[in-house]
């Protein structure tokens, strides 16, 4: 006959002494256990089944129940062939005992004074405090899951440290190595975080993915997966807001280190791809949040200014208080776009770009068009004006970053009129022979070129090779000026070797003249595609830059996948066609490999490569099917014909549309975030004029100003001063200087950022009071008031007069 639910098994005894969680009236825990309400087991059933049923049906009296009422016992309606035996198979080893359940369950139930009641009759050491449930959850587990802070602050009063220890058994369902600290983080509990980090916690350093020392080698040998989860519970735990802005000097920074951290590791390990992508965004949202916090310009100058202690320093200008933007230019380096286009950071780049000018903002659509006209007219009067006096009131007006973005951008107008005047003019005067190596127009045009050129040296100087490289403008400029050199010296060199006047007929196919103009003829085309950068300070056209420079990122993932597909049926068609007849059989040739047919081109791989390429525009004009076979060619043909149908069904119909998706789908993903992506792309080209390094365009910053010899003079003298001993003295005074500037606005960034992380808490309160829909979070607050209303009506009414009571109210 067959157990009713295992009352015979190994569990009968506990299924008596436990009571149902969700009872709400007493159940016994067994004769002789001395409990205040023990029930009176039935009669006809046994013990542990009558104990089962007063949990199902608290609202039923047993004692007194008629065999009518109550569930009848498989046992006794079926026959032991109708009846399945049920057995616990997931057997406890080591089973709780009574006070340490009742411990574990006062913690879940959020019961304050039975918890301390527990502790505090803990004298004779019967109750394990590291003890867990059937989940693996100890006391401070389930407390902070919870999110009960006076529970945690009284476990943590008792000296309950060795709680905060990590969870190393792999059969519970709870994450293997994670402990308190990193479960609150998780949670992102501010509260919690800042109880268990008096405990003088600590958390392991995460290697890198492809990091070989011993430690690591030895975790993936053992077991890959459970390293790879620890690992992202750990970056799970880092990029928490609440654990960044408690232990981290520097938030900001440190929301920048980790999304770079999660992005690289997010294309490292694609199985956790979404996981480290979504921490990446969380800690840029963070960081953008953080600096909405900021009240006024002042605030914000602190913040976008500060230079942390691994970036380079300016010397000078922090002693002359310049505006650096370090921190700007750091977050535009890692690419957070949600804090670069934050609003109180566009505030104040506007603010930065106008300088003196903040009135021209104001001003009607006439007079702006006037302004700039003006400026773009008269641009080397006032090259000329801040060349002289670069410090007067007038060169400070030049030296504001829109009237250098003006004044280029009429300096680079300039050389593009330069290139039509000689693409115009002079190629109409251009003789068939070879004429003098530079003309009178080539010099003004190679001062544009010198000065351009300078003007990227200087950038690469101060920026370095990366970052310089980084900005695809800088690239441009790059290729343009270096074919422009190249153009110019190909000329000198026909003119110093090529003294003969023959006719461009007669020239050589590769002659340097002709291979210059060719050179020329590029530069120019990359001359004017240069003005799509300035574009981006438009807020119409701008986004549609930027769109069609994601649009030529996806078309070249595609040129790859297309090449392929090209390459394959150009080998195809060139081993099926590369046959012919010999000079003497020509004229009475018959059959698919004659050069009278049209599909003649398939003989060469070149041919046969253009003919494919232009078969997607329709303008292959080739007869795959002819009317003149020799004998035993018509199989060839039929394979021919095939291949290309075949191409055509690949390339036409599939590859065209797959491109058309991938430019919509690139479209489409900017205008999602239109804003955000322009503000951003305008804040990288506006940074590029807040220095003053490029102050003067082309050619004008090839002169030497005076305020570059002053500046030659005065670094001339201090280092030979340095050598002396009042100059010795001097300069220890003036890095004495340095040092409490950069303490002084280091406490100064300290002080602003407490403020915006005691804003941003409160922010995040009132977020969550605000909402009108119930969250998880509202809800366990909601459940914990509760709790603890309960426990003190009940403390102050006297109802419990055991630790066992809470279990067992009264009716």
């Amino acid at each position: 006959e067959a157990t009713p639910f295992g009352a015979n098994g190994p569990h009968a005894e506990a299924a008596v002494g436990t009571t149902h969680p969700f009872s709400n009236s007493g159940a016994g825990l067994g004769p002789g256990s001395g409990l205040v309400g023990a029930l009176p087991p039935s009669p006809g059933l046994p013990p542990s089944w009558a104990a089962m049923m007063a949990a199902l049906y608290p609202s039923t009296d047993l004692s007194g129940a008629s065999s009518s009422s109550l569930p009848s016992s498989p046992s006794s309606s079926s026959s032991p062939n109708e009846v399945m035996a049920l057995k616990d198979v997931r057997e406890v080893k080591e089973e709780n005992t009574l006070n340490e359940k009742l411990f574990l369950l006062a913690c879940d139930k959020g019961d304050y004074y039975m918890v301390k009641k527990i502790l505090e009759e803990n004298s004779s050491g019967d109750l394990n405090i590291n003890c867990v449930d059937v989940l693996g959850r100890n006391a401070v587990t389930i407390t902070i899951e919870n999110e009960n802070l006076d529970i945690l602050q009284l476990l943590l009063d008792y000296g309950c440290q060795k709680l905060m220890e990590r969870i190393q058994n792999p059969e519970y369902s709870t994450t293997m190595d994670v402990a308190p600290v990193i479960l609150a983080a998780h949670r992102n509990n501010y509260e919690i975080l800042t109880m268990l980090l008096k405990q003088d916690v600590s958390l392991p350093k995460p290697h890198a993915v492809g990091c070989e020392c011993t430690l690591c080698s030895a975790k993936n040998k053992k077991d890959s997966l459970r390293h790879s989860r620890f690992r992202l519970d750990i970056y799970r735990c880092l990029a928490s807001p609440a654990l960044i802005m408690l232990t981290e000097e520097d938030p900001i920074l440190r929301a920048f280190e980790l999304s770079a951290d999660l992005k690289e590791l997010s294309l490292v390990e694609v199985e956790f791809r979404n996981d480290y992508e979504e921490l990446a965004r969380q800690c840029k949202m963070f960081a953008k949040d953080l600096l909405a916090q900021a009240r006024n310009s002042r605030e914000l100058e602190v913040i976008l200014n500060h230079t942390s202690s691994d970036e380079p320093l300016d010397k000078r200008g922090l002693l002359e208080e310049r505006m650096n933007l370090s921190r700007l230019k750091l977050a535009i380096k890692y690419n957070q776009k949600e804090f670069v286009s934050q609003s109180n950071c566009q505030q104040f780049l506007n603010t930065v770009w106008f300088g003196q000018m903040s009135g021209y903002r104001r001003k009607p659509t006439c007079k702006k068009i006037m302004t700039v006209l003006t400026v773009g007219i008269f641009w080397p009067v006032l090259s000329l004006c801040y060349l002289i006096a670069p410090k007067s009131q007038f060169g400070r007006i030049i030296h504001t970053p829109f009237m250098k973005f003006i004044i280029h951008g009429a300096s680079y107008f300039t050389f593009l009129l330069l290139l039509n005047l000689y693409s115009l003019v002079y190629n109409e005067d251009k003789k068939n022979t070879m004429g003098p190596a530079l003309e009178r127009i080539d010099y003004l045009l190679i001062l544009w070129i010198i000065g351009m050129i300078w003007s990227d040296i200087k950038r690469l100087w101060y920026e370095g090779l990366e970052d310089f490289l980084e900005e695809s403008r800088n690239q441009l400029s790059f290729v343009m000026n270096s074919l422009y050199l190249a153009t110019f010296a190909l000329k000198v060199v026909a003119h110093n070797k090529f003294h003969d006047f023959a006719d461009r007929k007669d020239w050589d196919a590769f002659h340097p003249t002709l291979v210059a103009e060719g050179l020329f003829a590029f530069a120019n085309v990359l001359s004017y595609l240069r003005l799509f950068f300035m574009y981006t300070t438009s807020s119409i056209l701008g986004p549609l830059q930027i769109s069609m420079g994601q649009m030529l990122q996806d078309f070249g993932k595609f040129l790859g996948m297309f090449l392929l597909v090209l390459f394959s049926f150009t080998i195809g068609l060139t081993q099926l066609y590369d046959k012919g007849y010999t000079p003497k059989e020509q004229k009475d040739c018959v059959g698919i490999f004659c050069e009278q047919q049209s599909n003649d081109t398939f003989h060469s791989f070149i041919g046969t490569c253009f003919a494919l390429f232009w078969y997607i525009f329709s303008l292959a004009h080739v007869a795959i099917f002819v009317t003149r076979f020799s004998y035993g060619e018509e199989l060839q043909s039929f394979v021919g014909a095939v291949i290309v149908g075949t191409y055509n069904v690949v390339v036409v119909i599939v590859l065209t549309k797959l491109l058309v998706a991938m430019l919509h789908k690139s479209f489409q993903l900017i205008a999602n975030h239109e804003d955000k992506e322009w503000k951003f792309a305008r804040a990288k080209l506006w940074l590029s004029y807040f220095d003053d390094k490029c102050t003067l365009p082309p050619p004008f910053n090839i002169v030497p100003s005076p305020k570059t010899i002053c500046y030659m003079i005065s670094s001339l003298s201090k280092w030979i001063c340095s050598h002396t001993s009042k100059g010795k003295v001097k300069r220890q005074n003036s890095l004495k200087e340095w040092r409490n500037l950069k303490q002084k606005r280091d406490e100064n960034y300290q002080k602003v950022m407490c403020c915006l992380v005691h804003r941003y808490l409160t922010s995040m309160r009132q977020k969550m009071q605000s909402t009108d829909q119930a969250t998880v979070e509202n809800l366990n607050e909601l459940r914990q008031d509760l709790s603890k209303f309960r426990n003190e009506i009940r403390d102050l009414l006297g109802f419990r007069t055991s630790k066992y009571a809470m279990f067992y109210p009264r009716n």
